[in-house]
């Protein structure tokens, strides 16, 4: 709450200089020591105090005491703007510093402003009131020096008879902040007119000058359905109605209406000057139906008597410009009072003053509005100790490529990732945090400008800068209004905080670097263009941003993330609303395979899949298994257009906070890019939206270009657009930064409001997994020498890995091939609108992998008999990575010729061979797997596998007589053999209890066979061990035995332990294992029949145990066995 009358802070800007030209912070030596205060007045520091800080009075020399302050009020939006850029001494006064000692009763004393600023217009005669957004605070640094500190000068009055000056221009207001409507933007409202339809609030105001104006503004809100007003009463009488207009009762439309007005009256007809309380009340005339008001806030101007007011008056008297010197006539005072002339706030002057009885005097030009305070010394104000504060000098920071600005609590982390991409992408980086940069150029302040001017200032000296990172989230709450607030890195909200589709959150401003941005208006909303890249980490906690890093480093370092997955770039769409987002999604597929032919686009489109009615609504599981399977199987980028929200894909719901649970064991991270309302929402601390969930779980997102508040299908879709012409820009022939990516993205989509709502909740210096070299398709050839390819025609597919049209002749690793058949026309079932009908490369003929020697390789395979005679089009794409996964490539071939059949193919009425499994190759028959595993098959033909989807010979998995699978995208043959493949195919929420599995597969010749299995799910999720024994059993120390057991959760990560016991129960020996991406079968250690210390054991029964723990969940379970060791 802030409730004051008081002669408050009187601004004339002056600066000693602006902008960013100095070279080193004044906090680059010494030791500083950080003090606040929240409102203005006279503060005393004194021996206590110094104590309190840590300082040692009794040690320092008092007239080399040094007091700095920075910017007043809250820093000026436009880069062009005057502001203070550093820390800037102001003047005080020590009391008893000439002895040179600081003894117990010598004081400091100093002019102190409030955050807020408040400037006196002359020619409204009424003060303007600026509420600090950010911080309640202002900050005051002490240092001692090895050189005199400014201090107070006296300031020679000129002497003479002047015009009198007997009152003052004084200053009032009042403001609550409790209600934020949408959670969204700057503006708070105070008292609610609801079930209390009026609020009185009273101010102490004694020596109002009679028969004089009292000016009053005032600023409500009304949310009402039906016309609406405000009655506002100065001591009962009535001297403002504020009419309020109704609101369209709709979901986007503006949730309330502001009304600000401002009257005058005479101080006579509110009976102002002859009682000290005044009483402001509001009172609320309600509409018909929903109508419910708000208070902003209200000031008011009026005129005083000039006296000493309890300890401390400030003054200053539009009067007396009138004359070139005033003498100023102050009641009320005695000779213990000092007048201190605070209109420069940075050098205060000591007003030279005479005394008779109770009135002081003293003269002063007034050619200029001047503001003075006149006080009593020993009952002044007490500044709060803050901390103390490290040396540091931002202003002279070797300008870096990336910039990372943290929340002191997430230091360690935003360390290590800084160290990451020092040493993986040679980056310059520089980690700061955002109390070092309030430091330097808010004067201590919160301040989101503070963070501008830092960046800008690391710009201006070095345009090398290209992004920033900020770890922490933000929180439409700058002060920690709300409870389990989030505001660790603040984030720019909007001025409009009404309506729902022009209020916004955006890191954006952080990049607007032009001398003529940063204003950023909004009524009219004006575009500005970001210079550099910009990216969060919604972090809360250090372990979420632990996990998040780690995530960075290995999506760059792990090895495993070498592979095909990433050519796959995937959309999901929603249904409805004429299908426009089934074809915005497929128009940028088609994009994508025109352009990028090398990359393969997944199509999920909800209108494929069968829904199901439900009472909550309609639901969707199968679209849910397939983003799920899509996840699972990896994808480089997952893009969603469609309706959605802070926590949900969809009506639908094909994806939520509850679905993201399941994701288990995801071996590829990866970006979202999602075109939908408000799924990254990261800045309402009472709500973690499912977009910030599946960054910040282990399993889930590297990054998203996600929205935080309402948008629309039409300016989604051109930026959308936009993002993939930028995405796939090279500089010196690499892939650029994401930061790079979307800073381009925004510019080329400006659209207002709409524009703002998008962000990257990401690393923006990471660079996606795409290939980085170039693969060429040089030769496409069947055994009789047509360049087609023909069914059960023996093709062979030679390739190169280049660089610069260079053969890379260093390059030794694995290319992995994939051959499609023509494209073909899918139909959706047309659930909420027509059919739509799309076209994709969904037909495999062939996929598998070949070894490249020196940077070339070669691939074998016959072509299935599916292919139709009609000739058409197909493409190849493949990608390689080398043997020590230090690098990849990836390419295709388009316009390959498909159509007709070999003249004359070998004979075939051989079918293939099926070896199946649940979970991996070491799974048992029957045994037990947990609900979410995979179906995995081993299959051989001799003239290799159809992989023909959605037909008659397709490769297909059937569950229980009742759920089919596809699996026919998922086979690959092994590695330089056509004949002998693999397939894995994730599925997810099995029942628990016994099921039946079925596969069939057609070899090319479309001979087919099919082979079944059982298994059993565990009851509980949990890991189940089904068996652990040793073999051999008995056995002899001298050869020894091994251990052994399968479980229920092969892909975990294990923790396991054996325990050892003497036939007496106690433990002999224990042993601890690691067992990382687990198979179903587990074998361990080999033991020698040797306890601990190594001592050779007698011969009889012993018992061990079996104790292991998924990392993934933390499920454990133990198991027994005997052993029996002969001699």
């Amino acid at each position: 709450m802030k409730f004051l009358v008081t002669s408050l802070s009187f601004l004339i800007w002056l600066f000693p200089y602006t902008g960013f030209a100095q070279t080193n912070s004044v906090l680059n030596s010494g030791e500083w020591y950080m003090f606040s205060v929240s409102s203005e007045g006279i503060f005393k520091i004194d021996y206590n105090l110094l104590k309190q800080a840590g300082i040692k009075p009794d040690d320092i020399d008092p007239r080399n005491i040094q007091v700095f302050s920075g910017h007043v009020g809250m820093l000026p939006q436009l880069n062009s703007a005057h502001r203070i850029s550093d820390l800037q001494e102001v003047a005080i006064q020590v009391s008893g510093e000439s002895d040179g000692k600081f003894n117990t009763n010598d004081v400091i004393l100093f002019y102190g402003q409030g955050p807020d600023e408040y400037r006196y217009h002359p020619s409204s005669q009424m003060f303007q009131y600026a509420n600090h957004l950010y911080d309640d605070n202002h900050f005051y640094f002490l240092t001692i020096s090895s050189q005199p500190g400014k201090r107070i000068s006296g300031e020679t009055a000129p002497s003479g008879t002047f015009p009198l000056v007997t009152t003052y221009d004084d200053f009032g207001f009042y403001e609550t902040e409790k209600y934020n409507i949408l959670k969204s933007g700057r503006q708070w409202f105070g008292e609610q007119f609801d079930a209390a339809l009026e609020a009185t609030i009273r101010f102490d105001i004694p020596g109002i000058v009679e028969n004089a104006p009292v000016r009053f503004a005032s600023h409500v809100m009304g949310q009402t359905f039906t016309d609406a007003s405000f009655d506002v009463f100065w001591n009962g009488i009535s001297i403002l109605t504020q009419p309020i207009s109704p609101v369209p009762n709709s979901t986007y439309a503006i949730k309330g209406r502001m009304k600000i007005d401002s009257t005058s009256v005479n101080s006579n007809v509110v009976n102002a000057s002859s009682r000290v309380t005044q009483e402001v009340k509001y009172r609320f005339q309600k509409g018909t139906g929903f109508s419910v008001g708000y208070l902003d806030f209200f000031s008011f101007t009026l005129t005083r008597r000039l006296a000493l007011y309890g300890d401390l008056t400030f003054f200053q008297s539009q009067n007396s410009l009138a004359n070139p010197i005033s003498t100023f006539q102050i009641i009320n005072s005695d000779a213990s009072v000092q007048v201190w002339n605070v209109t420069d706030h940075w050098n205060v002057m000591m007003q030279s003053s005479t005394q008779q009885g109770t009135v002081t005097s003293f003269n002063s030009s007034t050619t200029e509005l001047k503001r003075f305070a006149v006080f009593k010394p020993d009952r002044v104000k007490i500044p709060a100790f803050q901390k103390k504060i490290g040396r540091q000098n931002l202003h002279q920071l070797p300008v870096p490529e990336l910039v990372i600005i943290s929340h002191p609590a997430f230091l360690e982390e935003a360390t290590r990732l800084a160290n990451h991409r020092v040493t993986f992408n040679n980056l310059v980086v520089q980690v700061v945090t955002t109390q070092q940069v309030y430091n330097e150029y808010s004067g201590g302040k919160q301040d989101v400008s503070a963070i501008r001017d830092f960046i800008k200032n690391l710009y201006d000296r070095d345009p090398k800068l290209k992004n920033v990172l900020l770890v922490g989230r933000g929180s439409y709450d700058y002060k920690n209004r709300v409870s389990g607030n989030t505001n660790f890195v603040p984030i720019y909200e909007s001025r409009n905080s009404l309506s729902p589709l022009e209020t916004y959150s955006s890191d954006d401003y952080f990049t607007f670097l032009s001398p003529s941005d940063g204003d950023w208006n909004e009524s009219p909303a004006v575009n500005h263009a970001m210079v550099i890249g910009v990216g969060r980490l919604p972090v809360k906690t250090l372990e979420e941003a632990r996990i998040i890093v780690n995530k960075l480093i290995d999506y760059d370092k792990n090895p495993k993330t070498y592979g095909a997955w990433r050519n796959e770039v995937s959309f999901v769409a929603d249904d409805g609303d004429f299908n426009i987002h089934q074809s915005q999604a497929d128009l940028l597929a088609q994009y994508i395979q025109d352009t990028q032919p090398h990359l393969q686009t997944r199509k999920i489109y909800i209108d494929l899949f069968k829904q199901e009615n439900r009472p909550s609504g309609q639901r969707s599981p199968q679209a849910t298994e397939n983003i799920q399977r899509t996840i699972s199987d990896g994808a480089t980028i997952i893009n969603f257009t469609g309706h959605g929200s802070e926590q949900v894909w969809m009506d639908e719901r094909v994806l939520d906070g509850t679905v993201i649970q399941d994701w288990k064991r995801l071996p590829h991270a990866p970006l979202f890019v999602t075109a939908t309302c408000e799924f990254g929402r990261n800045d309402d601390p009472q709500q973690i939206t499912t977009g910030e969930k599946i960054l910040l779980q282990k399993e889930g997102a590297i990054g998203l270009v996600t929205t935080a508040r309402p948008v629309n299908s039409s300016t989604n879709f051109t930026l959308n657009r936009e993002f993939y012409e930028a995405l796939f820009i090279k500089e010196n022939n690499k892939y650029r930064s994401l930061g790079e990516v979307v800073r381009d993205t925004k510019n080329n989509s400006q659209s207002g409001v709409a524009n703002r709502n998008f962000s990257l909740l990401g690393d923006p210096s990471m660079v996606l997994n795409f290939g980085q070299a170039e693969i060429s398709i040089d030769e496409v050839k069947t055994l009789a020498g047509d360049d087609g390819i023909k069914a059960l025609s023996t093709v062979r597919i030679k390739g190169s890995i280049t660089s610069n049209n260079q053969i890379q002749t260093g390059f030794n690793g694995i290319a992995d091939l994939t051959v499609f058949n023509k494209r073909i026309q899918t139909n959706t079932r047309g659930d909420e609108n027509p059919v739509f009908s799309f076209l994709n490369f969904d037909d495999r003929l062939f996929r598998g992998q070949a070894t490249v020697s020196e940077g070339e390789f070669e691939v074998t395979f016959i072509a299935p008999k599916t292919i139709a005679n009609q000739v058409g089009q197909g493409k190849i794409t493949a990608y390689a990575y080398a043997n020590d996964r230090s690098k990849d490539a990836s390419g295709a071939r388009i316009n390959v010729s498909i159509g007709g059949e070999e003249a004359t193919p070998a004979s075939d009425t051989t079918p293939p061979l099926i070896e199946l499994f649940m979970g991996d190759t070491t799974y048992v028959e029957g045994g037990v797997v947990g609900p979410q595993t995979a179906i995995v098959a081993k299959l051989f033909d001799d003239n290799g596998i159809t992989l023909t989807p959605h037909s008659d010979h397709s490769m297909i998995a059937i569950l229980n007589d009742t759920l089919t699978f596809d699996l026919s995208s998922n086979y690959f043959a092994f590695k330089d053999s056509f004949q002998r493949g693999y397939v894995s195919f994730p599925v997810f929420n099995l029942a628990a209890g016994r099921h039946v599995l079925s596969l069939s597969a057609s070899d090319t010749y479309l001979n087919r066979t099919t082979r079944t299995l059982t298994f059993m799910v565990s009851e509980d999720g949990g890991i189940q061990i089904q068996d652990f024994h040793n073999f051999p059993n008995p056995f002899e120390a001298e050869s020894g035995t091994t251990f052994q057991f399968i479980h229920s959760r092969p892909g975990d990560d294990l923790e396991a332990q054996i325990i050892i016991y003497s036939p007496q129960g106690l433990p002999i020996l224990k042993k601890t294992f690691e067992v990382l991406s687990s198979y179903y079968q587990v074998t361990l250690t080999q033991w020698d029949g040797l306890s601990t210390s190594g001592i050779k054991l007698n011969p009889g029964i012993y018992f061990s145990k079996l104790i292991v723990r998924s990392r993934l969940d933390g499920s454990q379970n133990e198991q027994i066995t005997k052993l029996l060791l002969v001699n």
